[in-house]
């Protein structure tokens, strides 16, 4: 009898928190319409931008209209946080990934994006990550370049196997044969 005594004694003691967790999981699903809105946002249009002027288009542009709308959101949003988990972060700089805030925004684009990326990366950086990410790329040699010879051909590999590849040092123009791939258009 005693023992049962003290269990429901600590089960009493757990109630206020258990109504406080109640209350915040009712906000949190509240926000979350909002919170997806932003994140969608950000991932869609702050990808070519610089820090600073993709941390003004949240708080100023995206987090301004949402409250103008009446749409709930959390206030301060981390969106790294709500976008990729501390796990997957930790992976990413095991792979080669700076561990600045900027580079991973700019591996949550990578990775969360339907388009496939388009990277300027004048460190070098960016294509370490991306190599020692995906190993297939080295492995099966489906890293190109634009003078590479039989280009459209050896493209059709990786693509019809569903493998990543990689197409280094485009400059300002894009050959428009790369339009259907970037565009996912194709069978």
């Amino acid at each position: 009898m005693d023992q049962a005594n003290r269990l429901i004694g600590s089960l009493q003691e757990n109630k206020v928190r258990w109504i406080e967790n109640r209350k915040q999981f009712v906000q949190t699903k509240t926000q979350l319409v909002g919170d997806v809105a932003k994140a969608c946002a950000f991932v869609s249009y702050c990808g070519p931008f610089n820090y600073e002027f993709r941390m003004q288009l949240t708080i100023e542009k995206f987090q301004k209209d949402l409250e103008a709308r009446g749409i709930p959101c959390t206030d301060n949003l981390l969106l790294t946080e709500f976008l990729v988990d501390p796990a997957t972060v930790g992976q990413w700089n095991l792979e080669g990934l700076p561990s600045d805030e900027l580079s991973t925004q700019n591996g949550i684009m990578v990775t969360r994006s339907t388009r496939y990326p388009l990277m300027i990366d004048p460190q070098g950086q960016a294509v370490s990550w991306i190599k020692k990410r995906e190993d297939e790329l080295v492995k099966r040699d489906f890293i190109f370049t634009l003078k590479t010879k039989d280009l459209k051909d050896k493209l059709k590999i990786p693509l019809q196997d569903g493998s990543p590849c990689m197409i280094e040092n485009i400059e300002n123009e894009i050959d428009p044969m790369f339009d259907p791939i970037l565009e996912k258009q194709y069978i």
